[in-house]
């Protein structure tokens, strides 16, 4: 089974809990928590094993439709995990539904387009479970209304802030800051499949995936080479300094470790970490690469 099939069942199964729990301790009335309970199991069952789901049938048969279920979880919690995982994982409702309820569609689309959901589905772990956009849909199967119920979510993250940043780029940022170095590098190649001349993603993409790198040998040379053709695509473009300069940075850090150790090879790693003073005289990342090559120099000569 794939990565993405993987984290899908994944996020099913912990949506289905989540709302179970809610279900539970809320005070609506037990014939109707029951018929939620039962609405939810239906829904799991259509998409994850039976014996993955842990939910039972329950009380003398009164029920509710599964979009009945939703609204009423989506109503009641003011958990924003919660409210996320509805956001994502609505549509796959509507797939296994025989018919569309129209009107609570509407309703349940209302409650969790706001911006705080919008922020949450942002922020959560699950958030490229959500597809791209349309061509995703249709590759999918999934045009038309689901199209229509993501596109908040696609406006939301697009938008910018004072700083200049999508929002979307502003919590990769966050996130490369705290070390999720895996998502940031696999949400920025999903980004540059999209937007492949941005050098603000690529330069998030390049960060997340040297700092990486595996211990085999032979994959770590062939994702250090992929990472300085990746530099060398955007180097050949018209940047501002700043760019410029982290991009030399970066190819520096890939061709020390690349080198053998040798102070020829050294000093080509070096020859980026000038370029990078040359172009940003205060580069206190450059300066420190510098002077530890140039120890190390000194102790080969």
């Amino acid at each position: 089974m794939d990565e993405k099939k993987i984290t899908e069942a994944f996020a099913l199964d912990m949506l289905i809990k989540l709302s179970s729990a809610e279900i539970t301790r809320s005070s609506v009335e037990k014939h109707n928590r029951d018929a939620a309970l039962n609405a939810l199991r239906r829904f799991a069952l259509a998409f994850l094993p039976e014996d993955e789901v842990e939910l039972k049938v329950r009380g003398d048969g009164c029920e509710l439709t599964a979009y009945e279920a939703a609204y009423l979880i989506v109503k009641t919690t003011v958990n924003p995990e919660l409210k996320a995982l509805w956001y994502i994982f609505y549509p796959y409702l509507v797939a296994a539904s025989p018919r569309l309820d129209e009107e609570l569609y509407e309703k349940t689309r209302e409650e969790l387009s706001k911006p705080e959901v919008l922020e949450a589905v942002l922020a959560s772990r699950y958030r490229l479970l959500v597809y791209d956009c349309y061509e995703d849909l249709q590759a999918a199967g999934l045009a038309g209304m689901y199209a229509q119920w993501y596109e908040p979510y696609t406006r939301f993250r697009e938008e910018k802030l004072e700083s200049g940043d999508t929002r979307e780029i502003e919590t990769y940022k966050k996130l490369l800051a705290g070390g999720d170095f895996p998502a940031v590098a696999e949400g920025t190649e999903r980004l540059l499949d999209r937007d492949p001349y941005n050098c603000d993603i690529a330069l998030l993409n390049i960060a997340a995936r040297v700092s990486i790198l595996g211990k085999d040998p032979l994959r770590r040379e062939n994702e250090l080479k992929e990472v300085v053709t990746l530099i060398d695509e955007f180097l050949s473009q018209n940047l501002d300094e700043q760019k410029q300069a982290y991009l030399h940075y970066y190819r520096g850090l890939c061709l020390l470790g690349l080198t053998a150790g040798g102070s020829v090879e050294l000093d080509t790693a070096k020859e980026e970490f000038d370029i990078c003073l040359e172009i940003l005289p205060d580069f206190q990342l450059a300066a420190f690469m510098l002077n530890a090559i140039s120890a190390k120099l000194e102790n080969l000569n």
